[in-house]
C-alpha cells in the first residue's frame, strides 16, 4: 500500500479536507453579504439624498405656490389701479400704474435685451409677446412689494415675486380679434389684459438667504374680468332682460350718442317673443309715469355739476315744459326713439357684460376679493369702489355709494335690493337672480343712479321716483374696476428662458 493511498483512506485526512471546503464556504458567504451590505448602505444613502432634494424642492415649490396665492390677492386689492393710465384715479390722488408719473409702476420690456436670464420679462418665452409686455418695478426693484417671509417655514427658505403686464390689443376687425401685447397706450382698453405672475422659490440656503441648494420656478396667467369684458359695457341708463313696471315715477336722462352721434338712448329692453320673452309689456303703464329728457333738461343747467349731483335736488324731467323725449303715465303713451325694445335682446347679460355665461357666474363671484364679498349694503358709502357682491336677503341702499372719480361696480344678488329716499350710487349696479331666483328690485322714496343700471331681476315697484342719469365718464370708470380669473392652461412649473 503506497503513501498516497493510506492518506487517502485515512478518517482524520478525510476530515481535514472537509473543514477546508467549509471554511471557504463561509468566507465566501461573508464576502458576498458584506457587499449587500455595502449595496444595500449605497442604496440607502442615495435614498436618503434623493428624500432630501426632494423635500428641499417641494418646500421651494410650496413657497413659491403660496407666493403666488398672497400675489393673486395684492393684484385683487389693486385691481382699480391695475391697468390704468389715469393720475389722480383714486380720491386720496393716487395714479393708475400706467400713469404717467412719479408712481409708474409698469416698466416696457421692449428695453430688455438679450434671448433668456433671471430678468422677469423673460418669464414671457415668446419674443414677439415679450416686445409688448410691461413689467413690474417699483422704487428700484422688480418684487412685488409682498413679504418673502409670509411664504417660508424657515429662514433657510427665501421667495421672490415678480409680474408681468400684457394690455391685450384688440381689432374687432380681424381674426382673431386679439392681436397680442400692446405698449401703445393708444390701443389700450383698460378692460383686457392679462397679469403673468413669477414666483423663484429657493430652499436650503445659509443664514443670510444664499448659496440655496434648491430652487422652483413658478408662474400663473391671471386675465381680466372686467364688466364690460363680453360685447360691451352698459351703454344706456338702464337695461333691463325683466319689465319695467310703472306703479311710481321713473325718470332717465340718456347716453346722447348711444345710437350714434347725437342719437339719445334712455332704455334698452327686452322685446323677445321666444324663450326669454316677457309675460306683459316690456314697459308697463300701471299707476305710475315714466320720463326721459335730455341731460341738460333735467339738471336745469347747460353744464355739468363739477360733482354730477344734482344742484338743490329737485332736478327732473319735467313734464310741462314738452321738452320729454318719451313719456308714459297710465295708458297716455308717447315712446320716443330713445326707448329701445330689441326682439334680439341677449338672454344672457352675464356673457353680455362679463363674457362668462350665467350659469357659470359662480367665475365672477369668485374673483370678487373676499372683502368685497358682502351679505348687505349697509357698509356701502362714499368712500366705497371698485367691484362689490352682495348676497343674503337684503341690499338696502340709504345713503351714497362710490363717487365720481371711483365709482363702484355693485352686483346683488341679495333676495331684495332696495333703493331709499336719499340714496345714490355712483358706477353700475347689477341686480340678478342667480342666487334667488325671485329675487327682485324696488324702489321706495326718491333716489338716483349716476351711471347706468342692469336689471337682471324683477323689477317689482316704485313708490318714488328712481333716477337714472347717464354718465360716460363714471361708467368708463365703473368698468374699468373688474377682477381677475385664473386663464386655462396658465399654470406652468418651469421656464425655459427665465433662468
Amino acid at each position: 500500500m503506497t503513501m498516497k493511498s493510506l492518506k487517502l483512506n485515512n478518517p482524520v485526512f478525510r476530515r481535514g479536507q472537509k473543514g477546508a471546503i467549509t471554511m471557504f464556504s463561509a468566507i465566501l458567504i461573508l464576502i458576498l453579504l458584506t457587499e449587500m451590505i455595502i449595496y444595500a448602505v449605497q442604496v440607502g444613502v442615495f435614498e436618503q439624498r434623493k428624500s432630501s432634494n426632494e423635500m428641499r424642492q417641494k418646500l421651494a415649490f410650496h413657497a413659491a405656490d403660496s407666493a403666488i396665492q398672497q400675489a393673486k390677492q395684492f393684484m385683487l386689492a389693486n385691481s382699480i389701479l391695475t391697468s390704468s393710465s389715469q393720475i389722480d384715479l383714486l380720491p386720496n390722488g393716487t395714479d393708475g400704474w400706467l400713469a404717467p408719473s412719479a408712481a409708474l409702476r409698469w416698466q416696457e420690456c421692449s428695453g430688455v435685451t438679450g434671448t433668456n436670464g433671471t430678468h422677469p420679462c423673460f418669464g414671457e418665452p415668446v419674443p414677439a409677446l415679450r416686445s409688448g409686455t410691461y413689467f413690474y418695478e417699483f422704487n428700484g426693484s422688480d418684487a412685488l412689494p409682498l413679504n418673502p417671509d409670509a411664504f417660508s417655514t424657515s429662514p433657510n427658505e427665501t421667495v421672490t415675486m415678480h409680474a408681468l403686464l400684457c394690455m391685450l390689443e384688440i381689432d374687432r376687425t380681424k381674426d382673431p380679434i386679439v392681436q397680442g401685447c400692446t405698449a401703445d397706450l393708444t390701443k389700450h382698453d383698460n378692460r383686457y389684459f392679462m397679469i403673468t405672475l413669477l414666483a423663484r422659490g429657493e430652499a436650503d440656503c445659509d443664514n443670510s438667504g444664499n448659496n440655496c441648494r434648491a430652487e422652483a420656478l413658478v408662474s400663473e396667467k391671471i386675465g381680466s374680468f372686467g364688466p364690460g369684458g363680453g360685447e360691451g359695457g352698459p351703454g344706456v341708463p338702464l337695461t333691463a332682460r325683466t319689465n319695467v313696471p310703472l306703479s311710481g315715477t321713473v325718470e332717465i336722462s340718456p347716453n346722447p350718442n348711444a345710437g350714434g352721434v347725437g342719437v339719445p338712448i334712455s332704455s334698452w329692453v327686452n322685446a323677445r317673443t321666444d324663450e326669454c320673452a316677457l309675460a306683459t309689456d316690456p314697459i308697463s303703464p300701471n299707476s305710475g309715469s315714466y320720463s326721459t329728457c335730455e341731460r341738460h333738461e333735467w339738471y336745469g343747467q347747460d353744464k355739468w355739476p363739477a360733482d354730477y349731483k344734482c344742484p338743490g335736488n329737485n332736478c327732473s324731467c319735467n313734464k310741462n315744459e314738452d321738452k320729454l323725449l318719451t313719456y308714459a303715465s297710465g295708458a297716455d303713451r308717447e315712446m320716443g326713439i330713445d326707448i329701445v325694445l330689441d326682439e334680439n335682446f341677449p338672454c344672457d347679460l352675464w356673457r353680455y357684460l362679463f363674457g362668462i355665461d350665467k350659469v357659470d357666474y359662480e367665475k365672477v363671484k369668485d374673483m370678487v376679493p373676499p372683502a368685497n364679498r358682502l351679505t348687505s349694503c349697509d357698509s356701502l358709502d362714499e368712500n366705497s369702489f371698485g367691484i362689490y357682491w352682495v348676497s343674503g336677503a337684503d341690499c338696502d341702499m340709504k345713503t351714497q355709494i362710490g363717487s365720481p372719480l371711483a365709482p363702484v361696480f355693485l352686483i346683488t344678488a341679495a333676495s331684495n335690493t332696495k333703493v331709499n329716499a336719499g340714496a345714490s350710487l355712483f358706477g353700475v349696479l347689477f341686480v340678478t337672480d342667480v342666487e334667488d331666483a325671485n329675487a327682485e328690485f324696488t324702489g321706495n322714496g326718491k333716489a338716483t343712479i349716476y351711471g347706468a343700471a342692469v336689471m337682471d331681476a324683477v323689477m317689482e315697484h316704485f313708490n318714488g321716483t328712481f333716477q337714472v342719469v347717464y354718465v360716460d365718464a363714471v361708467v368708463n370708470l365703473a368698468t374699468q374696476t373688474g377682477s381677475f380669473g385664473a386663464v386655462a392652461g396658465g399654470w406652468t412649473d418651469f421656464h425655459a428662458t427665465w433662468q
